[in-house]
């Protein structure tokens, strides 16, 4: 619920400000479970993660838009979200291998290197130099962003649309992340090759970051969003069958898609909406993801459980092919 009243205020007090906020947040939060001894302190804890994540959601997005909006070359903003992407993945391919190494040594080093890397990040946000995104002294209403994120989020037909078809094309996936470890388990994947099957999700989303933002050059939105959701369909068919090569590579490509789509989303929303309210309504977007999902991981869990994977992920694929393409057909003018 912070996600909407912080991309007002990293709206109305700037992006930077916001940003300082998160990794101040995350930094406190992890000091507290660091040092955590009673369940309540490590609660405690993970309310400052969620509101770390509330005050960088929308305001780093905005942040970096904005900054190629000023020099004219906002046209690169899905190519620099991917090469961040490959950036952090790399960032934290390292941190696995030398945590581990630290780790041995004091079992609380690593969370302490992490918060002094915090340090160094508040260090260089402190001298970053924010674009202009608002007229020379003007004053951003609160109530009035509040009203029009939620207005622009609804009401303008881009931004509806894809909101639209990111619910159907995407709701799922829980279903998969919460029993993708049982399901490999139970295929015959050797439980101490799970965390080469992680490690390898990071390196894959490296390589995606790299890769998959190029594809927006060479392909317009539609054929690009059609696409997605054709190989969407495909992924859960496959994630039905008992093969095991075949569902983890699929496992993968469900992986990427999703990584895809947010390249291709930011391609195209960004032009809809004003710089003065870009972060309140990135926020409101995902402010409404979020309620959207509030009960979805117990739903899907519950009909993991209940019913066969073989005939259930087909069913999730028939449905985000009706679903997501008539979305597609109807709003099409919209992509």
């Amino acid at each position: 619920m912070l996600e909407y009243p912080t991309g007002i205020f990293a709206d109305k007090y700037g992006r930077k400000l916001s940003i300082i906020f998160s990794i101040l947040l995350n930094a406190v939060a992890l000091i507290i479970e660091v040092t955590a001894h009673t369940t309540t302190q490590f609660f405690i804890g993970a309310v400052f993660i969620g509101a770390s994540f509330a005050f960088s959601s929308g305001a780093r997005e905005a942040l970096i838009y904005d900054s190629l909006k000023e020099k004219k070359l906002e046209k690169s903003n899905s190519k620099v979200l991917g090469s961040l992407d490959t950036v952090g993945a790399i960032g934290g391919i390292l941190s696995a291998l030398v945590g581990s190494m630290f780790f041995t040594l004091k079992n609380t080093l690593p969370y302490w290197l992490t918060i002094g890397a915090y340090g160094l990040s508040l260090f260089f946000f402190i001298f970053i130099r924010e674009p202009k995104y608002k007229k020379e002294g003007e004053i951003i209403d609160t109530l009035k962003n509040f009203k029009e994120g939620i207005k622009l989020v609804w009401k303008n037909p881009v931004l509806k649309s894809l909101l639209l078809l990111y619910i159907p094309l995407f709701f799922f996936e829980e279903a998969w992340y919460n029993a993708q470890q049982p399901i490999l388990i139970g295929l015959g994947l050797p439980i101490l090759f799970l965390g080469t099957y992680q490690a390898a999700k990071t390196i894959f989303f490296a390589l995606g970051g790299v890769t998959l933002p190029k594809l927006l050059d060479k392909f317009s939105h539609k054929t690009l969003l059609f696409s997605i959701i054709i190989i969407e369909f495909l992924v859960w068919l496959i994630l039905g069958f008992n093969n095991l090569y075949a569902v983890i590579i699929f496992a993968y490509i469900l992986f990427l898609l999703h990584q895809f789509w947010n390249y291709v989303d930011a391609d195209i929303i960004h032009e809809h909406i004003s710089s003065h309210v870009r972060a309140t309504t990135l926020s409101a977007r995902q402010m409404l993801i979020s309620l959207v999902w509030i009960f979805n991981p117990w739903v899907m869990g519950y009909l993991v459980n209940t019913f066969s994977r073989n005939i259930l992920f087909p069913i999730f694929g028939v449905i985000i092919l009706i679903v997501a393409l008539s979305i597609f057909i109807s709003r099409k003018r919209y992509f």
